[in-house]
């Protein structure tokens, strides 16, 4: 055992004692989403007073901003959103007890048939995020944003496809995937809305968690991640449905056309990224855990930008690419 995992250990041991639930526990890994981070259900053996399990979770401050995410935590808490709570802490080595919030996630909900009570309780939570707040949530800038496409580029084309991208083609219809994130309003983006990172117990109870980088960005952002997920796709008239739904239930003055536009090209650019990071969890991290979810994220792709003019080159060029990735995946199953 690698010795920051022995220290984490040991660390557990101590932070749970002292939440008086005796030193030994059991603890099982928990699936982690595309960061250096790692997580364990944490069950006492004492119980404690209440019995409850604890999550434990392991940030490597080198890699992450464990500052930030403390604060959050109590920024989205203090706004009723309903986040983990730190019951113990050592950021600087990136230790962290928190609350369980369960172990059922929206993928869940989804398989188990419960989608309507699930969706428009995240619908509720994404309203409420929206409204926070606060000098720690930052702009989401669109250099950032531009950064996030050349992850497409660099890992994706580049690394795993092995192709040439052509700029000369496609720089045009990524500024007006930037251009879109800036004409619209503004507010908190929770930046990974989706069924993955999103709980929803039987009895009703909502949790989200990986909401750390959260910025002030695109209204139709975190809606685009609920609704176009790159781990479930929806019908396109539920879509619609859900879509129509917050617009009943935001403050925010939005056309309906054209948020269902917007809705699509934030969706678009962030699945872009979203390939680009699985693959480059493959080629830097030596972590294939997400090479099968690439080529529905593309087959989503193809199918939304054929609905636009100003997205037909890369429509285009996706098709074209189709086979090869197809080609590709096989060979690193």
């Amino acid at each position: 055992m690698p010795p920051v995992e022995i220290a984490f250990a040991e660390w557990i041991s101590d932070a749970i004692e002292s939440l008086g639930c005796g030193g030994a526990f059991d603890q099982t890994p928990l699936e982690a989403e595309a960061s250096f981070r790692r997580f364990y259900r944490v069950s006492p053996h004492g119980g404690g007073s209440s019995g409850e399990s604890y999550v434990a979770m392991y940030s490597p401050p080198e890699h992450e901003n464990n500052t930030r995410f403390a604060r959050l935590a109590e920024v989205f808490s203090s706004r009723g959103v309903p986040v983990p709570a730190i019951r113990v802490a050592d950021p600087p080595r990136g230790f962290f007890l928190l609350t369980d919030l369960g172990s059922r996630s929206l993928a869940d909900a989804y398989e188990e048939q419960d989608a309507e009570a699930a969706l428009t309780t995240a619908i509720e939570y994404l309203v409420r995020i929206q409204a926070v707040r606060h000098p720690t949530i930052g702009l989401y800038e669109t250099d950032r944003f531009r950064d996030e496409l050349e992850i497409f580029r660099e890992w994706f084309v580049a690394g795993l496809l092995r192709v040439q991208f052509p700029r000369l083609q496609l720089d045009p219809t990524f500024d007006v995937l930037i251009a879109a994130t800036q004409d619209q309003p503004q507010c908190c983006v929770h930046r990974d809305f989706h069924c993955r990172n999103l709980l929803y117990g039987t009895d009703g109870r909502f949790g989200v968690v990986d909401f750390q980088d959260a910025l002030v960005g695109p209204v139709s952002y975190d809606l685009a991640s609920l609704l176009r997920d790159c781990y479930h796709r929806f019908p396109e008239p539920e879509i619609t449905r859900w879509r129509n739904h917050y617009l009943a239930t935001t403050p925010f003055e939005l056309d309906e056309i054209r948020f269902a536009e917007l809705l699509d090209l934030s969706a678009v650019q962030r699945q872009l990224k979203a390939i680009g990071i699985f693959s480059r969890l493959h080629l830097r991290d030596a972590k294939s855990s997400h090479l099968p979810v690439i080529l529905p994220v593309l087959d989503r792709l193809i199918d939304v930008t054929e609905n636009y003019s100003t997205l037909n080159p890369l429509h285009g060029w996706l098709r074209d690419i189709r086979p090869r990735a197809d080609t590709v995946l096989k060979t690193l199953k």
